[in-house]
């Protein structure tokens, strides 16, 4: 995803803010369209709904850990969209990525599919449905550079749409003066801000019984990031996070890292000992003031 400024057009065709949603960036031929399950009838009346097309199924966590998603392709997205509706229950949005022109084809559309299973899998923000991405599809060089493009335009609509499955938010990513580290007896914990909440760098070190005083809530986070296989025995005293794992909040992360409720805006602390919430809300609070 390009850092250039972007214009980018969100058209509400029924008026509703969280029915039907049109998104474009207004040089591009891209489209991607967003509706809830409830109301795949607004976007089977539209004539969209006969174009070739990618298509993403989104549904809430099932495990509590990551949210889900499907990726698809199809030539007859009404039909298939319909076949889902009755045979997979996990979704409750999707979001299909067609061109204003027509111009996909089925070769774009399954080098696509493969191009965003692989990539949604890197990134490890989603739970996939889909398992691997299978073998790279066949694509003569110059399609395949018109399909990176339009690659490129579809991510930064679904991140705009609020489905940001591509970015993975990795430790090797971050200027090292915007790592923060959590630290207590057998913990040791590495992160960061982020957009949606605080991640958890892979290969942190998590204590592994939790305290007596530990929230329930605390607790259940572990087991369940256990269950999947997200923690994973160190020794008989931590933990180790197999993954990049984006917490909600810095609580939550240092929470998750230290076995025990804790104020993650204290806890987190950058290599010159400054908390997080030095860093990024005393200044705002000493502004305000003066």
């Amino acid at each position: 995803m390009n850092n250039l400024g972007q214009t980018i057009e969100i058209y509400l065709p029924d008026g509703e803010p969280r029915g039907l949603r049109l998104a474009g960036i207004t040089t591009r031929i891209v489209q991607a369209m967003q509706v809830p399950r409830t109301k795949l009838d607004r976007l089977f009346a539209r004539p969209e709904a006969n174009r070739v097309a990618l298509y993403f199924l989104f549904g809430p966590a099932a495990d509590g850990i990551k949210p889900v998603v499907y990726i698809g392709q199809t030539e007859d997205l009404t039909t298939r969209l319909k076949k889902h509706n009755v045979d997979k229950d996990y979704w409750s949005a999707a979001v299909v990525v067609t061109s204003k022109s027509e111009s996909f084809t089925q070769v774009h559309v399954r080098y696509l599919e493969w191009m965003s299973i692989d990539k949604a899998a890197t990134a490890g923000r989603y739970s996939l449905k889909n398992g691997n991405a299978g073998g790279k599809p066949y694509i003569p060089e110059p399609l395949e550079a018109d399909v990176f493009d339009v690659f490129d335009t579809a991510s930064t609509l679904l991140a705009t749409l609020g489905f940001p499955i591509f970015e993975a938010p990795a430790a090797e990513m971050r200027d090292p003066a915007e790592v923060f580290y959590c630290q207590g007896k057998h913990a040791d914990g590495k992160g960061a801000p982020v957009d949606d909440g605080f991640v958890l760098f892979k290969g942190s070190i998590c204590r592994r019984e939790s305290v007596p005083s530990a929230a329930a809530s605390t607790t259940s986070m572990v087991e369940e990031l256990c269950a999947v296989g997200l923690l994973a025995p160190q020794n008989e005293d931590q933990l180790v996070l197999t993954e990049d794992y984006v917490c909600s909040s810095p609580s939550a992360a240092a929470s998750i890292v230290l076995a025990r409720s804790a104020n993650g805006w204290a806890e987190w602390k950058d290599a010159s000992g400054r908390s997080l919430d030095e860093v990024y809300r005393k200044p705002d609070a000493q502004s305000v003031a003066t």
